[in-house]
């Protein structure tokens, strides 16, 4: 009985990070590229769930979902445009005049990769023929109308900000009869910065506003030490509606003939492009029931939107947009519950604290490395009662074992008879069968939050440790050997160690069963931790590696203790 508890603590751990790294953290490969001369007669960057052709079957429209829109848009490539340049002490922001869109956005104190000459993170998708965030649509109806090809006037060609102080640049056109008024204050030293769009004159149909995100979700290069995809580091549409945190994924907003997409009918507080360490959102300018606000996102040939619907505003929307890291500080300052765009699983009330302890030690120590051995050491130290107890109890089943074998010799076909001699000489013995596993079920919301505290903390991205090791975020590589089952090239040093540790770990623990079978499944745990780790990053690999080592001397400990 003890085994099997045992091992059932063992495989709940591994099916935890296993489907938390396998299908929480991963998305589907995206679609192969398509061909714009395969396309329909259509804008080739519409995402409008209808197609163009009046013959074709229309696609079921979801409430709010964008209407077909026959102007072509502001791409990357901002050809007829020209550029207008806001520099901040966090970022560099590039509008084009063509759509009053925005163009690029490069954080100045994050890079694209690790190489020494690695590009600023730009969180805008610049991919060739990529529709550009920050467009306007009027909506209305069946009707639709956006600002991607107006030529706006720009207020200015540059502006530079710093510190506490803010800027306002400001864009003028004209969509038909209307004039549209884009207005962009930033200040120096946030990620936040607020936008105004004033429209004179709006058209009878209009009904209100629409202020689109768009992009797409790219496989990003998750651990973003090489892998130069990392450009555009989102994997999914993040919308607060009503309260409640709702996670798109790319294959949840395909339009197609049986989707549109996905319509946040409820009030809306944001809704952005989220990733392992960045976010990108529009958030509103106040409270979302009182500007009754919704959201909307879709994805068409992998083209992604996400957008902001100020329902019954025709002249005037108000909102603030965050591009930044998912730092816990930065997103709790800004306010509108955007720290909730940091999820840390099901035990966030222990992964959060545990984070925080890590900023905290790496003010002392500069290494977030050590920062993770420190908090490993205290961990250790807090459930040390715990293992001590667990240890002792294995032990003691151990030592009951041939008793236990002659009793199912005994009662070998009375299974009734054999659980409750067993019992009885547990009682005797004074020994609690699950005592050995209790211990280990308390420090599982121990163990899984601070897996995904280590995972998703962007403090580790690029941080260096010691040796080969430059990025805790990406797996460790030593070498330029190519291995199999091995993502990128050279030898995983320290994952081999902590799997060796794991075997040492192993072969310590009292064994309480007799069956070869489940002797050699246990034996098989490191084996499957070890491959399972190959491709984690190396942050997380450390922990258990320390935590290995931190245990095996335990148990040394314990072991002296009842054998003096």
């Amino acid at each position: 009985m003890e085994r099997n508890a045992l091992l059932a603590v063992v495989l709940s751990l591994l099916i935890l990070v296993l489907w938390n790294e396998f299908v929480v953290k991963q998305y589907a490969p995206p679609p192969a590229p398509v061909d714009s001369e395969t396309l329909p007669q259509r804008d080739p960057r519409s995402i409008d769930p209808q197609p163009q052709a009046p013959t074709a079957p229309s696609a079921p429209e979801a409430p709010g979902a964008p209407e077909r829109v026959t102007a072509q848009p502001a791409t990357a490539a901002g050809i007829g445009g020209s550029d207008v340049v806001v520099e901040s002490d966090l970022f560099r922001a590039v509008f084009t005049t063509l759509g009053a869109r925005l163009k690029s956005l490069e954080l100045k104190n994050y890079r694209a990769n690790i190489r020494e000459n690695s590009a600023a993170q730009n969180l805008v998708n610049t991919l060739p023929g990529a529709t550009l965030p920050l467009g306007v649509h009027l909506r209305g109806g069946t009707e639709s109308k956006d600002d991607a090809s107006v030529l706006y006037e720009a207020s200015a060609k540059s502006r530079s900000v710093s510190g506490s102080q803010s800027e306002t640049i400001e864009f003028v056109g004209s969509l038909g009869g209307a004039q549209i008024t884009k207005r962009f204050e930033i200040t120096g030293d946030v990620y936040l910065w607020r936008a105004t769009v004033e429209v004179s004159n709006p058209p009878a149909f209009a009904s209100e506003i629409g202020i689109t995100w768009d992009g797409s979700l790219e496989d990003a290069g998750r651990y973003g030490s090489t892998d130069t995809s990392a450009a555009f580091p989102f994997n999914n549409i993040l919308a607060l509606e009503d309260d409640t945190l709702q996670t798109n994924a790319r294959s949840d907003l395909i339009i197609d003939a049986e989707n549109a997409g996905a319509s946040f009918n409820g009030p809306t507080e944001w809704i952005g492009f989220s990733g392992q360490y960045f976010f990108s959102g529009l958030i509103s300018g106040g409270e979302p029931s009182d500007q009754h606000v919704r959201a909307w996102a879709g994805n068409k040939d992998n083209r992604v939107r996400a957008m902001m619907r100020f329902v019954g505003q025709t002249e005037r929307a108000e909102l603030l947009i965050y591009t930044g890291p998912k730092d816990i500080d930065l997103l709790e300052a800004s306010g509108h519950s955007l720290r909730r765009a940091l999820d840390l699983g099901w035990f966030t009330v222990v992964a959060l604290p545990m984070l925080q302890f890590l900023r905290f030690l790496y003010q002392f120590t500069g290494n977030y490395g050590v920062n993770i051995i420190l908090l490993t050491i205290l961990i250790k130290i807090l459930f040390y009662p715990l293992t001590k107890k667990s240890f002792q109890s294995m032990k003691a089943m151990q030592k009951l074992q041939p008793r236990m074998e002659r009793l199912k010799e005994n009662y070998k076909d009375k299974p009734d008879e054999l659980n409750k001699a067993v019992m009885e000489m547990y009682r005797e013995e004074g020994v609690n069968p699950l005592g050995g596993c209790l211990p280990m079920f308390l420090q599982i919301p121990v163990f899984v939050g601070l897996y995904n505290a280590l995972l998703n903390a962007v403090e580790l991205r690029h941080a260096p440790f010691a040796g080969w090791i430059q990025d805790l975020a990406a797996p460790d590589r030593l070498g330029s050997m190519q291995l199999p089952f091995v993502t990128g090239a050279g030898i995983p040093i320290l994952t081999l160690i902590m799997g060796a540790s794991m075997l040492i770990q192993q072969k310590m623990t009292p064994t309480t069963t007799a069956d070869p079978m489940q002797q050699r499944m246990m034996m098989l745990m490191p084996v499957v931790f070890t491959f399972m780790f190959i491709n984690f990053p190396a942050g997380l690999v450390l922990y258990w590696l320390v935590n290995n080592i931190l245990t095996i001397g335990q148990q040394y400990m314990i072991n002296r203790q009842q054998d003096a």
